[in-house]
């Protein structure tokens, strides 16, 4: 493509006019030309804050957070999946912790209405799923901790939130 500029101007007094103006040209497409391109491979995952924390377990209850994701990706098939981000085996694994000091029970996770998946086993669970190229693909990774009585201390736990494509 060939892009032309042509500038006029004239002086008239104390005044200057200067009008741009612009045209491109293109050559028809002949039979047989193929006009396309590709992509790289990309992949953006943006996580924001959650939306609560988990307050202090004062009581017997299930405790709920959640927080946002943003995804953009050029390639056609690609999930999102949470693990421990500590440890990958043992009995700390996805469990919350305060030092030594475990929650029995461990820490779930979902997307949507998808059945919660608890984050102590080796393999992540794969939370949701893009089945084609997404801009700012939006999802809300939901957060439950169960506790069967009163605990005290500040139980935390560090978790790795993955995007990958289905193929390598």
């Amino acid at each position: 493509m060939k892009l032309r500029t042509f500038i006029a101007a004239s002086a008239v007094g104390a005044m200057a006019i200067a009008a741009p103006m612009a045209s491109a040209q293109t050559a028809p497409v002949d039979g047989g030309t193929t006009i396309g391109g590709s992509v790289p491979s990309f992949l953006e995952l943006i996580i924001n804050q959650p939306k609560a924390n988990f307050a202090s377990f004062s009581s017997a209850k299930t405790y709920s957070t959640s927080f946002d994701v943003a995804v953009t990706t050029t390639d056609g098939a690609s999930q999102l999946s949470v693990a421990d981000g500590e440890v990958a085996t043992g009995s700390k694994m996805g469990r919350l912790a305060a030092g030594s000091k475990l929650l029995p029970l461990p820490l779930e996770a979902r997307v949507g209405k998808s059945a919660f998946a608890p984050l102590n086993t080796s393999v992540e669970p794969q939370l949701t799923k893009w089945s084609d190229a997404q801009a700012r693909g939006k999802a809300t990774v939901n957060l439950r901790q169960q506790v069967k009585s009163k605990v005290k201390g500040s139980y935390r736990k560090v978790l790795l939130v993955t995007l990958s494509t289905d193929t390598p």
